[in-house]
């Protein structure tokens, strides 16, 4: 709570100080917090959480696992979350079969642009209506 408190308080105070801050800070603000969710959002949209090996969507795009540390491999990652990052190329050769079997989610682009893909159920073939 502490620190809530001290945050809000630090911003009241610039913005008192300084009205541009704000006018600058909060637009910042608010798309940090759009591409954090983005960030979570697609990692996980059309996992199956009822199948261990496929709660997570991977990706591996190489250029996307290249920059961001291999965060691509993230059905990997949910299965096994205490291999090294630098290790997921290595056990999704190990896990690669299994995961076709448990329907694993892969998407050809990097998890940010998530949104160009299909959505899961028009991937396989259920309509987003049924109930």
């Amino acid at each position: 709570m502490f620190e809530i408190v001290l945050f809000l308080s630090l911003y009241v105070a610039a913005g008192i100080a300084n009205w541009r801050f704000i006018a600058f800070f909060i637009p910042f603000y608010y798309f940090g917090h759009c591409l954090s969710y983005l960030n979570g959002y697609y990692p996980h949209f059309g996992g199956n959480p009822n199948v261990p090996l496929a709660w997570g969507v991977s990706s591996y795009h190489k250029l996307y696992n290249w920059l961001w540390f291999n965060n691509g491999y993230h059905a990997e990652h949910h299965y096994r979350p205490r291999v090294h990052w630098t290790d997921m190329k290595a056990l999704h050769a190990q896990l690669a079969h299994d995961q076709e079997i448990a329907g694993t989610r892969v998407i050809a682009v990097p998890h940010a642009l998530g949104f160009l893909t299909r959505h899961p159920d028009r991937e396989r073939g259920v309509s987003s209506y049924a109930h």
